[in-house]
């Protein structure tokens, strides 16, 4: 099934007296299980893609399907639901409490949702093992590495067992072997929870671990390649 779909998704925002296409009909289709890396120059609109696929914005046409569903003709409190139960984002920054605990991190997003502590708190626990902090659950962000607090904003971006992971450039900060291992993290986290994930990326090394690669330049999306028949311009 195809978990993400972008179809013929325009996005134009007004530049003076003109306006800038940030997107220009672009089509992207992510079945569930598949690994997508994005790449392509800084303003190129990879991250307008992303925010459009996480519907975070509306884009100016077009359609945006998330599992089956039309994300463009929801009004703004299904469109929230959609996006907390379907979505999972992780950004470049984890962006984590400062004054929660790894397991905390995680719990309350599901009692946002309004699922039983309990039941939360088994689940971050799975998740946090999954992600090897098994062993970290009670410490707080400045307790972390870098790549232990992007290991937890993975693992709080599976808990409402999401059809779609967007990722955005999750090495930037990263030394090259936390780098390896993050990547390598969303490759298991793609197979084995079956998510459609897209990962923005400059790090191109990377990309053979993907599924497909698809490049970005002005707007313009080419059609995903097998991630071992080369990179367009990063």
């Amino acid at each position: 099934m195809t978990a993400l779909n972008l179809i013929n998704v325009t996005l134009e925002y007004p530049d003076g007296e003109g306006t800038l296409k940030a997107l220009d009909a672009v089509d992207l289709a992510v079945p569930a299980g598949q690994f997508v890396s994005l790449v392509g120059p800084s303003g190129s609109g990879k991250s307008s893609l992303l925010a459009v696929a996480a519907t975070l914005v509306k884009p100016s046409s077009g359609l945006v399907m998330i599992d089956g569903v039309d994300a463009t003709a929801l009004g703004e409190k299904a469109l929230a639901e959609l996006r907390r139960d379907k979505v999972g984002i992780i950004f470049q920054q984890p962006n984590l409490l400062a004054s929660l605990t790894s397991i905390e991190q995680l719990v309350i997003t599901d009692h946002l949702r309004g699922k039983p502590l309990k039941a939360a708190t088994a689940r971050a626990a799975e998740l946090l093992d999954l992600v090897g902090l098994a062993d970290c659950g009670n410490k707080r962000p400045h307790q972390l590495s870098g790549g232990q607090r992007q290991r937890v904003n993975i693992a709080r971006a599976l808990m409402a067992q999401p059809k779609v992971l967007l990722v955005d450039e999750p090495t930037a900060a990263l030394d090259h072997e936390r780098s390896a291992s993050i990547v390598q993290l969303l490759r298991e986290v793609t197979d084995e929870f079956k998510v459609a994930t897209i990962m923005v990326t400059h790090d191109t090394e990377f990309v053979p671990l993907t599924d497909a690669v698809a490049t970005m330049r002005d707007g313009v999306l080419a059609a995903p390649v097998p991630a071992g028949a080369g990179v367009g311009a990063a």
